[in-house]
């Protein structure tokens, strides 16, 4: 018998090991904070540019938010969308995952697309604007730029 039909046979027959052993690697697994971040479009193709407040760097950009402890990253999307716009959207498949340039955060871009329309502005938002992919302002973040390109292509058929 291999070490892998032995271990295979041990876990079925000890099913209260498994959880053991998950502890076990999660002691050595790395851990990020993960954000989500949405390219929503509207009826017309244009997407959704954001002034945030606390970025500096990079002030406009994509809206998103921090996923919460236990939240599936599509839920703190629509979540985060709904509490800084009041913005109802349809969440759509990842365009792009990336570590980014904070430490430790893993980062994930949903095509999204407008449902109904946005209410007021949170605290946490200067200004909102749509525009089309074509005319983007200078001044994003570059993981901004090729989210946009991937979701537009992807929106496309590309």
């Amino acid at each position: 018998m291999s070490i892998k039909r032995l271990l295979a046979h041990v876990l079925h027959a000890f099913p209260r090991l498994y959880p053991l052993m998950v502890r076990l690697i999660q002691t050595r697994a790395a851990r990020f904070t993960v954000g989500v971040t949405g390219v929503v479009f509207n009826a017309r193709g244009e997407i959704l540019l954001l002034e945030h407040v606390f970025r500096t760097a990079h002030p406009w950009g994509l809206p998103g938010g921090w996923v919460e402890r236990g939240e599936r990253p599509q839920e703190a999307l629509r979540r985060e969308l709904r509490e800084e716009m009041g913005l109802k959207v349809r969440v759509g498949p990842p365009v792009l995952v990336d570590l980014g340039v904070v430490p430790d955060h893993l980062e994930t871009v949903f095509l999204c697309e407008i449902e109904g329309e946005m209410g007021s502005l949170s605290g946490e938002i200067l200004a909102a604007r749509w525009v089309f992919p074509d005319a983007l302002p200078e001044g994003l973040k570059p993981l901004d730029y090729e989210a946009i390109r991937r979701a537009v292509a992807l929106r496309a058929g590309k």
